[in-house]
């Protein structure tokens, strides 16, 4: 099973997308992470926020170790099955399917 792991930095709720106008950027990325559990079988994706997750930051110590480094705003850091794929930004849903289809060995028939 691939991992991917979002890190984001402390929004109002788990996805930041509530309220009565939530942000432009965190609706695609929801409706990507969406697209990508539907889409490839073998993948978990997660989202670790620094106000709700604080003890999956913990546990992961090399994005603990960045944010301590370089503060929240190197957030968000997307991680797939351990290795830091991007930081600072969100990924679009074909940077992430690439990331992933990258991670995913391919099964043999």
């Amino acid at each position: 099973m691939t991992e991917l792991t979002l890190y984001e930095e402390a929004m109002c709720c788990s996805t930041g997308v509530c309220g009565p106008d939530p942000d432009e950027e965190l609706i695609e990325v929801s409706a990507a992470l969406d697209q990508l559990e539907a889409e490839f079988e073998n993948v978990d994706v997660s989202r670790a926020n620094m106000q709700h997750n604080i003890d999956q930051f913990l546990e992961a110590q090399s994005i603990s170790d960045l944010v301590e480094e370089h503060g929240p705003s190197i957030l968000p850091i997307t991680v797939v099955d351990d290795e830091i794929v991007a930081k600072s930004e969100y990924l679009s849903y074909d940077e992430l399917a690439a990331a992933l289809e990258t991670a995913t060995p391919t099964q043999e028939a």
